[in-house]
């Protein structure tokens, strides 16, 4: 079909349709004459459009000969729409397009007059169906020139939009030599390759169009930029050479690509740009206090890491400032790293020892040594497990050797053998602490329970759980929406060990020890589940025990049949002790202790879905852990006698003699009637069988105070709300200081809230973003937190609005919270 016939049956098209054809036809290359046309074309008028007879056009279309066919040609392009005089008349008909140019622009919906001039100055690039195909999908309706380019830009450089961070993107992900960049080529190719890079180094700041490494120029001064957005100082010689108009556009770029999943390629690049320019070796004149806030380098970690460990060594560190700081430096791209996010995590429990070592003072001036170990005393536990827990994690720990030999020293030789000190005196005098027995928890925990209310109850013991390890998953308790969690300890029964800690947690009257039997409660056996079954179903029938990872195994309806009528569940959990009891595997004793605070928290998840209300969680006995290896003056003699049952820290039965380093309980401080026990005394290990490092059955804070977990579930709790509180929201610079207030303090009623922070024009972000969390405690002053954020430098009008927008961010999705509206006044920005 020729384009006489198309034209044709366009007209006959718009007949049928209106009963009258006015079409248009801008050829702007030539293909026919008025003339031709008139001659060839049937049923319509034909008139040539020139400068000089659109006003006559229109009276005789209009007006003259209203009924009529028209077909009004121009060999011109369209004009714009604002220089169109006939645009009223090209609105109610309709225009004929014949040439290439003339149906691209109608399959890309963009004007006539962008895209001719383009097809004509860039030929290579549509001589492609499949660039063509492309840029379809990337290019706005009714793109003006620019927006054509830069989609132009990004069908060449394979981007996902006609955005030039995009762009810029992609193609810094080649390489950065000109020579050998494929979509450099490209853009060189089918586009232009100088104004490729006029528009990069413009949206950015940066002059690229006059370097003769043009790429290398980009990312040395996005890097440089982004650094020196928190660097409080100057580097002279770095800012002379990587200046910008646009900054905080340059920041944010490289602060959202070292947060995407591509991030690699820019850490590459960091990495190159610190070791050529030497980052370590010129930040080290300054104080750490000026780059505390870069997030660009991991040689700031580095140093950070080296002046914490310089400050611990000569006693110069201030325990407070530096928590904080690490507590920072955690939340930065680089920490996320395995290496560095573990040095940090050992050098801050580090820290906490270091703050903690005024609690060992004043001890000894407590007459109760296991209430103060369960007040305070614990978190040095806590924190030494940490950090060994991390330490050992590191793969090349040279940088902290030291430290944490100089730590282990002081935990074993100081703080423990302080402790030990006190737990021997204390056993000597046969004195008695004030906090509950642990033989006492059925009779003054569950019972009441059980006799007054229609809860089912769910008791989880954990072997070996001892009380810090059991405080660190409390907290995690807390902060759940729908549970309240509260922690208090226990005096195990001594000797501190599993079947007679086991047997202390079940309905009883007396404990005793049978040779062949073991201990039982009220002359009943009670190792196994289903002796345990038996004795607790005399007090509860309908009860259930059973090993809490087989119902943890079990499918939901399964587990729902099996507690179906239940009002007690013993729930068993052994991971710590055995991973500690054994020789070969007790040097992994503190990745155990992670990985069963870890279980015990997803399973109070599962039982809550089960429906439960009540959990008590508690344990046998705890431990006590020794890093270094024991040397041979800790070791003392093995009891000797009728000896029913032993360990390296206790042994049971009759006739027994008493070592030096041992003392022998009086049947009041012992749990068992009829046997003797001896235990060793401070930190001795009888020379016995088993492991040396992990041990138990003494008197030391670590065996003998217990924990005892009283979780509810109860209805969800709210989250705190937060507000926006600045005075005249008013923005007159580029950096702009946001005070956030949390409403309501954390409490039973109120739990944490994240937000995530960013200032928008319509859906365009304009600054960083920020991540919070209000987590915070106290009185009114106390609930306010304060950020800054850095707005992209571009022409702002003064006077119009943008938005800071607050999302909430909840593990399971990010929704809107609330929005801010602030007022633009830059002055300065005019330009």
């Amino acid at each position: 079909m020729n384009v006489i016939e198309k034209l044709q049956q366009k007209i006959d098209e718009e007949h049928r349709q209106k009963g009258r054809a006015i079409v248009f036809w801008y050829d702007a290359q030539g293909q026919l004459e008025a003339d031709e046309l008139n001659s060839q074309l049937k049923g319509i008028e034909v008139r040539q459009l020139n400068d000089n007879n659109f006003f006559q056009l229109k009276v005789e279309i209009e007006i003259q000969n209203p009924e009529t066919s028209y077909l009004i040609y121009s060999d011109e392009p369209r004009p714009r729409d604002n220089d169109n005089m006939l645009l009223d008349m090209l609105f109610y008909s309709v225009e004929f397009k014949a040439d290439e140019t003339a149906l691209l622009s109608e399959v890309l919906n963009v004007e006539d007059f962008v895209l001719r001039p383009l097809m004509k100055e860039y030929p290579t690039f549509f001589a492609s169906k499949e660039r063509k195909n492309k840029l379809s999908k990337v290019l706005p309706a009714k793109a003006d020139r620019g927006t054509f380019e830069l989609s132009m830009m990004a069908v060449l450089t394979k981007s996902p939009a006609h955005d030039i961070k995009t762009i810029t993107t992609q193609i810094l992900m080649k390489g950065l030599d000109i020579e050998t960049n494929e979509l450099i080529k490209q853009l060189g190719k089918n586009y232009a390759l100088d104004k490729s890079l006029e528009k990069i180094g413009r949206y950015f700041g940066i002059s690229l169009t006059d370097s003769e490494e043009p790429l290398r120029q980009l990312v040395n001064t996005l890097i440089y930029q982004h650094f020196n957005q928190n660097f409080h100082g100057v580097v002279g010689k770095w800012d002379d050479q990587w200046k910008s108009t646009s900054p905080n556009i340059c920041a944010l770029y490289i602060e959202e690509w070292l947060n995407n999943r591509h991030a690699e390629m820019i850490e590459n690049y960091i990495e190159i740009w610190e070791k050529e320019y030497d980052v370590q070796g010129t930040l080290d004149d300054y104080d750490v206090e000026q780059y505390a806030e870069v997030a660009t380098f991991p040689r700031v970690d580095v140093l950070i890491i080296e002046k914490c460990v310089d400050e611990l060594e000569h006693n110069t560190i201030s325990p407070e400032k530096r928590l904080a700081l690490i507590e920072k430096r955690l939340e930065m791209p680089w920490a996320l790293k395995p290496k560095i996010n573990c040095s940090y995590k050992t050098l801050y429990h580090v820290i906490k020892l270091e703050r903690f070592k005024n609690e060992i003072k004043k001890i000894r001036h407590d007459d109760d040594l296991y209430s103060k170990y369960a007040e305070n005393v614990y978190r040095i536990d806590q924190s030494y497990r940490h950090f060994m827990y991390y330490y050992t994690s590191l793969e090349a720990n040279s940088r902290l050797q030291e430290t944490a030999e100089r730590v282990t020293n002081w935990y074993e030789n100081d703080y423990l053998d302080e402790l030990a000190s006190l737990a021997n005196e204390r056993i000597e005098a046969g004195r008695k602490t004030k906090i509950m027995q642990q033989r006492a928890f059925f009779s003054k925990m569950i019972s009441p329970i059980l006799k007054r209310e229609q809860t089912r109850v769910f008791v989880i013991i954990s072997d070996a759980l001892r009380y810090e390890a059991a405080h660190e998953l409390n907290d995690k308790l807390a902060e759940r929406e729908n549970g309240k969690s509260h922690i208090q300890p226990m005096a195990a029964s001594f000797p501190t060990y599993t079947q007679l800690g086991m047997a202390s947690l079940l309905p009883h009257n007396e404990l005793s020890f049978d040779e062949t039997k073991g201990v039982l409660v009220d002359g009943q056996l009670t190792s196994g589940i289903e002796n345990r079954r038996k004795i607790l179903q005399k007090v509860e029938p309908d009860t259930e025990v059973m090993h809490l990872n087989k119902l943890l195994d079990m499918r939901s309806g399964e587990a729902e049949r099996l507690l179906r009528g239940k009002r007690l569940i013993y729930l068993y959990h052994d991971h710590i002790d055995a991973v500690g009891d054994s020789a070969k595997s007790e040097g992994e004793t503190y990745n155990a202790v992670d990985q069963a605070v870890n279980d015990l928290n997803m399973a109070v998840d599962r039982l809550s879905r089960l429906q439960a209300k009540r959990i008590f969680i508690t344990a046998d006995h705890g431990f006590l852990f020794q890093f270094n290896k024991i040397q041979e003056h800790g070791k003392i003699e093995a009891v000797r006698g009728d000896v029913l049952e032993r360990s390296r820290r206790f042994a049971i039965g009759h006739n027994l003699s008493v070592p030096e380093g041992a003392i022998k309980l009086s049947e009041k401080q012992s749990a068992l009637q009829g046997v003797e026990v001896v235990l060793a005394k401070r930190l001795n290990r009888f020379k016995t069988g088993g492991g040396l490092q992990f041990i138990h059955g003494g008197v030391m804070p670590q065996e003998a105070v217990v924990p005892l977990i009283d979780y509810r579930r109860i209805e969800r709790a709210d989250t705190v709300d937060i507000a926006v509180a600045v005075h005249k929201k008013i923005i007159t610079d580029f950096r702009v200081p946001v005070s956030f207030y949390q409403e309501q303090s954390v409490s039973d009623e109120y739990t944490s809230r994240k937000i995530r922070a960013a200032f928008y024009q319509g859906d365009e972000r304009i600054s960083n973003t920020v991540e919070l969390v209000f987590n915070l405690k106290g009185n009114n002053s106390e609930r306010t937190r304060k950020v800054k954020f850095s707005l992209i430098e571009k022409h702002y009008k003064i006077g119009e609005p943008c938005t800071l927008r607050l999302e909430n961010v909840t593990p399971k999705d990010t929704e809107l919270y609330l929005e801010e509206e602030f007022i633009l006044r830059l002055y300065d920005a005019l330009y």
